[in-house]
Parts: structure tokens; sequence; C-alpha cells
């Protein structure tokens, strides 16, 4: 690092706040001497610049704690925005411009937020047919969180009539084991799968169904809400997120980088207490033969019939040799049933 911006950027580190007047007088140098080295700085990421006039401006050390003392309370973006002709990395970088509004997630925190905002932003250009969709993002005591929505054909409903499936219900079911897309030619499927794990609460609410995936406590709620038109998501982490998307990616893929992984919780697909049918264990393994390996989680499942063990342990495992199944979180009724069918 060059000397004087080196010491520019010490500088910052004793007082946080700092105009470009008190720069060139503490170093006894032209004011674009020290605009070269501010102008650097803010490209790094090291602090930002505020104000809206060249009177006003000023710049701050970009760190949550020199953030904090500026900003008092929330944090917040709002706004509309027609979807014809709109790209999700230009909106992101109008909302980066404004300073201070993520100035103080950390590096992490950033990364997640960045891909979780686009990928939303994303579905809803592609996927809604709205004509406007509304951002709203805000920091706020430790936590950073985006609502995008918009007034579309919903994406529970969306997927029924692309997939054919007959209830709400079936169409977050498919959602959540990743790689569903009513457009393949245009997407993996990938992105609301990622976001909700890097997510730590991730909402979605459309029609009559609230989907709600609650990282906090490892648990998955699916909730009857009145009839809502569009597609509401929310997404919420802690600002110093420890988090790695590159991690939770490599959780999910191979040494190809191919998305082939798919973990699915299993109390989500009835509307009952026991798993017992055959045709609960077909939704369950509905377009899981996309992936090369199949993690089933039996948490909070007290017991299975003959016949949901079967169709999956044996029927679907026939099916699909090449295909690993792996059950977890299984009390010794759910272990004994899948045993039995393999036997």
């Amino acid at each position: 690092m060059d000397s004087l911006k080196a010491l520019v950027l010490n500088e910052f580190k004793k007082k946080g706040r700092l105009k470009t007047a008190d720069l060139a007088r503490v170093y006894n140098v032209t004011y674009q001497a020290i605009q070269k080295h501010l102008s650097a700085l803010i490209k790094e990421g090291l602090i930002l610049k505020l104000g809206s006039s060249k009177r006003s401006t000023y710049y701050v050390l970009n760190t949550p704690r020199a953030i904090s003392k500026i900003f008092k309370g929330a944090r917040k973006f709002r706004k509309r925005v027609k979807a014809k002709g709109l790209s999700e990395d230009a909106l992101l970088k109008e909302l980066a411009f404004q300073a201070g509004i993520l100035g103080g997630l950390s590096r992490n925190a950033r990364t997640n937020f960045d891909y979780a905002f686009t990928e939303m932003i994303n579905n809803a250009i592609d996927h809604s047919g709205t004509h406007f969709i509304d951002t709203n993002v805000e920091v706020n005591e430790g936590l950073v969180s985006f609502l995008v929505s918009d007034s579309g054909v919903g994406i529970f409903q969306n997927i029924c009539e692309k997939r054919n499936l007959k209830t709400e219900l079936e169409a977050i079911q498919d959602l959540l084991k990743g790689k569903q897309t009513t457009m393949p030619e245009r997407h993996t499927g990938e992105g609301i799968f990622f976001t909700s794990k890097i997510a730590d609460r991730f909402v979605i609410e459309s029609h009559r169904k609230r989907l709600i995936v609650d990282n906090n406590i490892n648990d998955i709620f699916i909730e009857d809400i009145r009839f809502k038109q569009g597609t509401s998501v929310f997404f919420e982490m802690r600002s110093d997120s420890p988090k790695k998307l590159d991690e939770l990616f490599s959780r999910f893929t191979k040494e190809n980088f191919k998305f082939d992984k798919s973990q699915v919780k299993v109390k989500l697909f009835t509307t009952g207490e026991l798993y017992v049918s055959r045709s609960q264990a077909k939704r369950l393994v509905h377009a899981l033969d996309q992936f090369a390996e199949i993690v089933l989680d039996f948490k909070d499942v007290e017991t299975i019939g003959q016949a949901f063990a079967d169709e999956v342990f044996r029927v679907f495992q026939a099916d699909h040799p090449d295909i690993k199944i792996t059950p977890i979180n299984c009390n010794e009724n759910v272990e004994f049933m899948i045993k039995r069918s393999k036997s």
C-alpha cells in the first residue's frame, strides 16, 4: 500500500469520520492527492463516501462499529421498479451505492446477501409475470433483511401449473428438494434451495400458503394465510454471518461442481401424523431421481408404514440403483421399518 494511502487509512481507524480538507491539512498535501487515495480506499471497500453535495461530503471507515456511530437506528432502502428490462445486478449496484446500507456487513454476509438478493430478484423478473417488483432492504441491530414482492401469478401456483401438480402443498414439497424450475432453459432451480439454506430465516408467501425455513432452530413450517396475490420473499441473516456460500455449495455438489445432492425433511410430506401410504412415499421421491445422493431426514417422525418404506427403500431404490439414499435422525421404529423393507 502506498505510504500516504496507508497513513490516510490509519487516520480513519483513529477518527472514523473525516473530510477531504481534514486530511489535506493533516498531511499538508493538495485535495487532488488526497482524493486519489480516497477513491482507491472506496474501491477496496475500506471506507464509505457519504453526503449529497461537495460541501457536505465526508468519508467514514467501513466497519460495523464506525457505521453504527453514524447511522442511528435502522438503515433502509425501498424501491418499486418495473420488471420489464430490469437487471438484478443493476438494482444491487444501486442499493450498494446507497452508502451505509450494506457497509456494516461482514465479508461473508455481503457475499451471501448479494447472492440471495440477485437470485430472488431474478426469479421475480423471469417467473412471476408481474409488472412491478417492490424491494425493501433493512439493516438493524445486527441483522440484515430484504423483502421482494410482486403481484404476479404466484410461485406455488406457477409450479403446480408447469409441473402438473394438484396442490400448492405439493409445489412447496417439490420446491424444497432443489432443481425444481418452471423455466429449465434459463434456470437450474438452485436459487431458492441455496438461498433458503444460507439465510437464518427465509419466508415465502403466496396465495394461501406461507413457507418458513428457520435455520436458527433447524426447522421448516408451512402455514395457511389469507389469500395473497403474487409472491413475497423475505430473507434475514446476521450482519456478521459466519456462513460461507462456497462451503454450502460444496455440501451439495461433487467434484465436477454439479448440484447432485438433496436433503429432504420427511415430516413435510403428510398432512396427518402417520407416514403409512405408498402415495405419500411417491410424493416424497417425486423428482428426486435428478440427484446422485438423497438424504432423508426423519426428525420428529414417530413411525412409518410398510408400504411407505417399501416404496422408498425398495421400489424407488431398485429403479434407481445408482442413487445413494441415506436416512438420518431415525428412531428405532422408523429404523426397523427401513431395515425390513430392504430385507
